[in-house]
């Protein structure tokens, strides 16, 4: 007789097998440990104790087979969530400026946001030993690194551990306590600056450290080409009607000082300081070169309205009052959705602007970047959470600083 050969099996077959095996398995461990935990609570030699331990209790409840698997399951989400705020990761992230200056080409800018006062290891180790390998320009940090609670001790230590081998460039985000004083520090027999006598001590702390608070537009120079730092309270501003309403506020006080008002002497140095904020920025608008970079940082990425509103042409006159658009915005605040569910995404945001105020956002809103119009606007995902929301710790979404590189030239698939 011939020999008759078996069908061979298909590649797909064995790991179905497999597949099933490997949740068999599981079925079996998590069975063996409800076993266990019956075994434990049914074993004594008590008839009365027995009676009452007989099946497994919690908080007078009887725990079923099915109670205990949601049990399981929480006791992953908790696990998960500790792992998810402990591990701090860096993005490269490569954004692309039409028109960029050569001088700025693969120009990395290290981005920072939303600390929170939180600390990543003994003096930031475990945060700063994901830097080391890395090469950057500057840092932008995008606020909230104090928190509601004020404590500075983490920001300031991240200060120190990044030193002053490239300058830091920080604003203020929505959690943070205000950098402006409500009531200016006294000067009367001291020597103080105007800085000094209305900027909130722990910016003033930052300051010492060797971060600069941008409070006005700094430019920056590379070679031929100047790149901007603009604070986003320019935005869509009129520094010139600004600027002439704090004069006209300014001349009343200072008469009012003259005469004697006692309120004067709280008001003027507040009043000063914001005149000379927009005295200053008026001085630069004229000198801002339609070919320079002009990067805005704000923690709460402006509205697309506002945006397209600033893109939109200016007369001779008005481009001596306005800033021109920026080709990039930095942002946070979202802490990159925080909660990011399988299949969904993120579950909440704390936002006034968005869809829904912030239920099931766009991906697009809450992290990484989009266009608007000619606006690049990215969004970090920050290390850790926003303290206005209701949500707690960072579920499938860990901590995370971003390394940007600018580039004008085109990826190849857009080539394609």
């Amino acid at each position: 007789m011939p020999e008759t050969r078996k069908k061979p099996l298909s590649a797909k077959q064995p790991a179905k097998k497999k597949k099933k095996k490997k949740t068999h398995r599981v079925k079996k461990f998590f069975r063996r440990v409800w076993s266990l935990f019956n075994w434990y609570y049914a074993k004594t030699t008590d008839p009365e104790e027995r009676e009452v331990r007989i099946k497994p209790r919690l908080m007078g409840r009887t725990v079923t087979y099915a109670g205990f698997m949601i049990m399981m399951a929480a006791l992953i989400v908790l696990i998960t969530l500790i792992l998810n705020n402990s591990a701090v990761g860096v993005d490269h992230e490569q954004i692309v400026v039409t028109g960029l200056s050569g001088d700025f080409e693969g120009y990395k800018i290290l981005v920072i946001s939303d600390l929170n006062g939180r600390s990543f290891g003994q003096e930031q180790s475990t945060l700063m030993r994901r830097l080391t390998n890395e090469s950057y320009s500057c840092v932008l940090i995008l606020g909230d690194m104090v928190g509601p609670s004020g404590s500075t001790e983490a920001f300031y230590t991240l200060l120190e551990q990044l030193g002053t081998r490239k300058p830091v460039y920080f604003i203020a985000g929505d959690s943070d306590p205000s950098p402006i004083l409500e009531t200016p520090r006294d000067n009367s027999g001291q020597d103080m600056t105007l800085s000094q006598m209305v900027l909130a001590d722990w910016v003033l702390g930052a300051m010492e450290r060797g971060a600069t608070y941008l409070d006005t537009p700094l430019s920056l120079k590379k070679g031929t080409s100047t790149m901007w730092l603009i604070p986003d309270m320019f935005l869509n501003l009129n520094v010139t009607t600004a600027l002439d309403a704090y004069k006209d506020e300014l001349e009343q006080q200072n008469e009012s000082f003259l005469e004697g008002v006692s309120v004067s002497r709280e008001t003027l140095p507040l009043t000063t300081y914001r005149r000379n904020q927009l005295f200053k920025t008026q001085s630069v608008i004229s000198s801002v070169a339609s070919d320079d970079l002009l990067i805005m940082l704000s923690h709460e990425a402006p509205s697309d309205s506002q945006l397209l509103i600033a893109q939109e042409a200016l007369s001779a006159q008005e481009k001596k009052s306005y800033f021109m658009a920026p080709d990039v915005v930095f942002s946070g605040h979202y802490c990159g959705g925080e909660w990011k569910l399988p299949l969904i995404g993120t579950l909440y945001v704390q936002s006034n602007i968005l869809p829904r105020y912030g239920w099931f956002p766009d991906e697009k809103y809450v992290q990484g970047q989009r266009s608007v119009g000619g606006t690049i606007v990215y969004t970090a995902q920050g290390l850790g959470n926003n303290a206005a929301t209701v949500l707690s710790g960072r579920l499938n979404n860990p901590p995370r600083v971003t390394l940007v590189t600018l580039t004008g030239e085109l990826p190849p698939s857009m080539l394609d």
